[in-house]
């Protein structure tokens, strides 16, 4: 589970241009929030959606938390992690806070001349800005209703709290479950 406690937070859509040499500048407003002593260095992965997902260390650790408890000759557990680890690349940021942008990422996510960096609170995406242009017309559409489930299952959980931490039938929640 991602500790919810950090002091920085991703927000916001930038776009930077990529140079010749694949690297590209990590946004201001990103920089600022990196947390102190982590300045240095970022955690590039495949992302799930086409783009290259960047975490920095302190993030990195409390997600990779989430994957110790799959099994270790399932299948599918296997593949995951094989997959999400063998393509994790740790990048120290140049002198100018760029970052160099591996070719086994950027291809697939179909980053070119241009990359586009969207916060997603503790961590950030780096796309395609067309393509994520596209996921945006594809998607925007769900918007209103995914925030009315967010907000339904927020009353949901306050009024658990409220009743002692079981649900509407009297049974406990799963997080007060002793």
């Amino acid at each position: 589970m991602v500790d919810d406690n950090y002091d920085f937070l991703f927000i916001g859509d930038h776009t930077h241009a990529v140079d010749t040499k694949n690297r590209v500048a990590i946004p201001s407003s990103f920089r600022r929030n990196f947390p102190t002593g982590t300045e240095d260095r970022i955690v590039l992965l495949r992302g799930a959606t086409g783009c290259i997902e960047a975490h920095v260390r302190p993030e990195w650790r409390s997600y990779v938390q989430r994957f110790r408890n799959l099994g270790r000759y399932n299948k599918e557990d296997l593949v995951l992690r094989r997959l999400l680890f063998s393509g994790a690349n740790e990048i120290e940021l140049d002198g100018q806070m760029r970052v160099l942008l591996p070719k086994t990422l950027m291809e697939p996510a179909g980053i070119g001349v241009e990359a586009r960096f969207i916060g997603q609170g503790s961590f950030f995406e780096i796309w395609n800005p067309q393509r994520f242009d596209e996921f945006v017309a594809q998607n925007i559409a769900m918007y209103d209703e995914l925030m009315e489930r967010l907000d339904g299952k927020r009353a949901a959980e306050e009024r658990a709290v409220e009743r002692g931490g079981q649900d509407q039938h009297g049974v406990p929640s799963a997080g007060n479950v002793p």
